[in-house]
């Protein structure tokens, strides 16, 4: 509101100023006349001065706002000396001519701002538009303003200040004509073409000022002195629409060089040429030639701009693709050089750093290897898919991470499940254990992966160049083989290579090979150790237990060949031929004997795992004719029995047939009550281990002691397996243990000596 009253205000000002210069009147003409211009000088101020924030524009804006004010004070010294003192303003020297130095500060505020924008205009073309426009304007003053007369140059030179002034209005003329008139690419905004409308009015109504001046005479307070201020105005109006349309600035975006033709405007002054002095073929010629040759030189210039413009962009053009091709380089080796899962190092870059390593290595320095294998990676995997183990890779990676590492020291992933690290300097194998021992404290936790928690431990071999291997390839494997060794070991455990550790590695090599060779009816059979009650020592049954003799007669131990058959899956075919072989031998049995014995059958957590385990396991007997009861499963304690929801729901399918399910080894994994608590258990096997010492170790005697009455508890069988003296019998009889397994009783034999002596 308070905005529509001021310009309502201003309006009525400005209104009142053009009635009285239209009725001529030196009293309110003099009056309103500052007034306005001041009024103007304002807007100019503001908008292009304090609202702008470029510094040079800043300085045009400040000299623009000069112009008018001292356009206004030389308008309020004209109105003093006119009113107050009665002296013709006329013949006041600093009064006449002060309105010239407005011209001066017109011409600074121009060539400021012009030279803001033509720094970056292509000069060649700047200086062509400045010779035509300047011949075009010099011709037109010539003929109009001076009549083609030398005399007329006499007068003006006669009075230096007025001749100064015009030529003053001519350079600016022709700085504003080029500005404007060769814009060949972007738009002028509003703001600015208001202004230098205002400008080019100015320059109209000086040059018919001057005209009066010297050809007839002037008189104050009229139309001619209302043009003036309508310059002005509209210099004010277009810093007013600056602000109005885009706040503190305009984006001034254009130039010289494009295919836009501008120059055609040049025509404009043949025109003007014709309309005040008619038809003058000298002059018309000159201009119209100098219009021409403008047009060729432009051309010229032009496609010399357009083809510097092109090849300026091919190199800007090959600039960005030499960029790109150097960020794609540094991405390429990004992904060469690390692990995409885990983020560390990856396995080739390690391999180079660890050649550079053994290059530059010093006599008395060694560098240690550390082969870090993540335990049941690939289990974890199967069980809970690529996503969660990718996800725990990467936790893991972190955790290692955290390890400081030294400037000559490198950490990387180097396979699926594996992780290397390796270090340089002065360091012993004690010095190797107690870091590896620092990684698996750091990496060995319960790991919260999306909604799963996982149990993660890893094992770490450790080989020391040039001590253990002579070259890269060989300080690998050798760590390799020490972790194998570490891992058969258990969880989380540490192994230093060992030459001894060639030849066992050697050994399971040719076992493996020899697993794949097999044939199974003639290199692999079964014994069978009975199974005791201990209340009347009757037999209850039989565990089945596989025997391999090559066909060359070599004995080789299910110590050594399972663990194998384990790690290659090897055991998944052994499994099934045991669960025939077991099954077929209790139709054997009762042919012979009224007695229905039941035979303990060990079977691998990655059988159990298999999709089909059950259908082929009552397909078997089913073949067989025998009850699901005869049978007993034998698992061994596992991570892989605590973590899979799927092997609780196989466990609790196989009990609902009538099948028991037996944890083999009991009190020797680290959550054994764990499984009598949450998983179908039918019986325990007390191991081995535990019972060695029953009569001799208190603690030993306590733990067997715990499992049973809590095994009671659950309504679960006990049977302690290795009983070989009278001494740990009696023990397990005062412990009220429900079944024995061992030595005592009788070895695994062959079939035929257990129906002779059992059956």
């Amino acid at each position: 509101m308070r905005r529509v009253v001021k310009f309502i205000l201003i309006g009525t000002l400005y209104l009142f100023y053009f009635i009285s210069v239209f009725y001529e009147s030196n009293l309110y003409g003099n009056i309103f006349s500052p007034i306005v211009t001041f009024i103007s000088a304002y807007y100019v101020f503001n908008g292009y001065f304090l609202k702008e924030n470029n510094l040079t524009l800043k300085r045009a804006g400040f000299f623009l706002t000069l112009c008018l004010l001292n356009w206004g004070l030389c308008d309020v010294m004209w109105a003093v000396a006119d009113f107050v003192f009665g002296i013709d303003p006329n013949e006041v020297f600093f009064i006449s001519y002060g309105y010239c130095i407005t011209n001066v500060f017109l011409l600074l505020a121009l060539v400021i701002a012009g030279y803001y924008e033509l720094k970056n205009w292509n000069r060649v073309q700047v200086v062509v538009d400045t010779a035509a426009i300047s011949l075009c304007t010099a011709i037109l003053a010539w003929v109009i303003f001076l009549n083609q007369n030398m005399k007329n140059i006499v007068i003006l030179k006669n009075d230096w200040i007025s001749m100064g002034t015009v030529i003053v209005n001519i350079l600016i003329f022709t700085w504003a004509t080029v500005w404007i008139f060769t814009i060949r690419k972007g738009k002028i905004p509003l703001s600015l073409k208001i202004s230098l409308t205002g400008v080019f009015v100015f320059l109209i109504t000086d040059i018919i000022y001057y005209y009066k001046y010297f050809y007839t005479s002037y008189s104050a307070n009229t139309l001619l002195d209302g043009s003036y201020v309508v310059s002005f105005a509209l210099m004010a109006l277009g810093a007013s629409a600056r602000n109005w349309r885009k706040g503190m600035t305009d984006n001034l975006e254009y130039t010289n060089a494009g295919r836009r033709e501008n120059g055609i405007l040049l025509i404009i002054a043949p025109v003007i040429l014709l309309l005040f002095k008619g038809i003058q073929w000298q002059y018309l010629l000159i201009m119209i030639s100098t219009i021409m040759f403008y047009f060729l030189l432009t051309n010229y210039i032009q496609k010399n701009v357009y083809r510097d413009e092109i090849f300026q962009k091919e190199i800007e053009l090959n600039l960005q693709l030499e960029k790109k091709v150097e960020e794609r380089t540094e991405e390429l080796n990004n992904l060469l050089n690390k692990d995409f899962i885990t983020g560390l190092y990856s396995r080739r870059f390690f391999l180079e750093q660890l050649d550079r390593l053994i290059t530059e290595l010093d006599k008395n320095e060694s560098i240690l290897l550390f082969y870090i294998d993540v335990n049941r990676y690939k289990m974890i995997k199967t069980m809970f898919g690529n996503y969660i183990g990718e996800k725990a890779l990467l936790e893991i990676g972190k955790k290692l991470s955290k390890y400081e590492l030294g400037p000559e020291d490198i950490l990387a992933s180097y396979g699926e499940d594996v992780f290397v690290f390796s270090m340089k300097g002065d360091y012993t194998y004690d010095k190797g254990v107690e870091i590896a021992q620092r990684i698996i404290n750091l990496c060995s936790d319960i790991y919260q992966v999306d909604d799963f928690a996982l149990r993660i431990t890893v094992n770490i071999g450790i080989a020391a160049y040039p001590t253990d291997a002579q070259t890269r390839d060989d300080l690998i494997k050798h760590a390799d083989i020490a972790m194998a060794q570490a891992r058969s070991d258990g969880f989380n455990k540490i192994m230093i290579f060992d030459k001894n550790l060639v030849e066992l590695v050697s050994y399971k090599n040719r076992i493996e090979i020899m697993l794949k060779k097999v044939q199974f009816d003639k290199d692999f059979f079964l014994y069978y150790q009975p199974q005791i009650s201990l209340k009347d020592e009757s037999i209850i049954g039989f565990e089945a237990l596989i025997r391999w003799k090559t066909q060359e007669g070599e004995f080789i131990p299910p110590g050594q060949f399972i663990p194998i058959a384990e790690e290659t899956g090897f055991i998944i075919p052994i499994g099934y031929w045991v669960i025939q072989k077991a099954i077929k031998q209790l139709t054997k049995w009762d042919t012979v004997s009224k007695r229905k014995p039941r035979v303990a059958i060990n079977v691998s957590v990655k059988q159990l795992n298999e999709r089909n385990f059950i259908t082929r396991f009552q397909e078997i007997l089913e073949k067989n004719n025998i009850s699901p009861d005869r049978v007993e499963i034998e698992i061994i304690e596992s991570v892989q029995l605590e973590e899979s929801a799927e092997m609780k729901e196989m466990l609790q399918k196989l009990q609902q047939m009538g099948t028991s399910i037996a944890v083999d080894d009991f009190g020797t994994g680290y959550s054994s009550l764990y499984y009598l608590k949450n998983l179908p258990v039918d019986r325990i096997k007390i191991a081995k281990q535990l019972i060695d010492r029953i009569d001799q170790d208190i603690y030993d005697y306590t733990i067997v002691k715990t499992a049973i009455s809590i095994a009671r508890v659950k309504g679960i069988k006990v049977i302690a397996e290795g009983v070989e003296t009278k001494e740990q019998l009696e023990c397990l009889r005062q412990l009220d243990c429900d079944e024995i397994q061992g030595y005592y009783f009788a070895k695994p034999m062959p079939p035929e000596e257990a129906i002779e002596r059992w059956i």
